[in-house]
């Protein structure tokens, strides 16, 4: 079916399964962090992103950037809210700069 969509349709489309991939990895990432909290190394998602942004680098500081921001105790809210945010990102950049380039 991917060669009946024109390519502005396949642009349009992309947020719609953007989104479930990275509230994918979000929530990947949350389970890690809750495991830090479990085991005792943390105490809120906050900490826990904080030692593992220690141990992977600063590079991680950009996907755990929300759990750091927002004080949320369900780290399902955060990745969906994290997740809803790269969405909107992605479709700015595909309504405002890509017909540009």
């Amino acid at each position: 079916m991917f060669d009946e969509f024109s390519e502005s349709e396949l642009v349009s489309i992309t947020p719609l399964w953007f989104f479930p991939v990275v509230f994918g990895l979000y929530g990947f990432a949350s389970q890690r962090l809750l495991r830090h909290i479990a085991t005792g190394r943390a105490a809120t998602l906050g900490e826990a992103a904080r030692l593992s942004i220690d141990v992977a680098g600063y590079w991680a500081a950009l996907v755990l950037f929300p759990f750091l921001v927002l004080r949320w105790r369900s780290s399902l809210l955060v990745s969906l809210a994290a997740a809803l945010f790269w969405a909107v990102l992605l479709w700015l950049f595909f309504a405002l700069l890509f017909p540009t380039l």
